[in-house]
């Protein structure tokens, strides 16, 4: 094979390519977390992402998280992130806000493991409703805890992330001013 002819495939992947180190989970996440994003919009899109994360509804907080970014022009893939990484936290949480909203909006059926047992019994249609009850007092309650503390987690996250790239601006000055 002459020099100026190519092994098959190496235009289509360069050696160069190939061989450049692989990037860090954490620059990764950091670069596509702050890409665009002011530290008010950054953390606008974490504050949603978490609150929205958290919300005791089975379906439909990928919907919100979508619209949300939408309507106030956030990275849409950094709050889905969050949104999904929180996921966890949702299902665990989903217990505690019932029972709060049981407490404090006692109108309703029952609520409690009853609709598992009502479900169990073959009773479908009774099963979704103590469900539907249970979640509607969830997110009652999510909406009474989680809204304000997204209310002030949101100024305390922005000022820290202010502070944050004011520092990596001062050190970049700095390194130029050195040179």
């Amino acid at each position: 094979m002459s020099e100026s002819a190519s092994a098959p495939g190496e235009k289509m992947f360069p050696r160069s390519a190939l061989h450049k180190p692989p990037v860090k989970g954490r620059a990764l996440i950091a670069t596509v977390f702050s890409r665009g994003l002011s530290p008010r919009a950054l953390s606008l899109t974490l504050t949603l992402g978490v609150a929205l994360g958290v919300m005791p509804l089975p379906i439909g907080t990928t919907l919100l998280c979508v619209l949300l970014a939408a309507r106030f022009r956030l990275n849409q893939a950094a709050m889905l992130a969050v949104n999904y990484l929180c996921y966890p936290l949702q299902l665990a949480l989903f217990l505690p806000f019932s029972r709060l909203g049981e407490f404090l909006l006692p109108w309703g059926a029952a609520g409690g493991g009853a609709f598992i047992t009502e479900a169990l019994r073959g009773d479908v249609g009774g099963a979704f409703e103590l469900a539907a009850w249970a979640t509607a007092r969830a997110l009652g309650a999510w909406l009474l805890t989680a809204l304000p503390l997204a209310l002030l987690a949101y100024p305390i996250l922005k000022v820290i992330l202010c502070n944050k790239r004011e520092r990596r601006s001062a050190v970049a000055v700095n390194a130029v001013g050195s040179n």
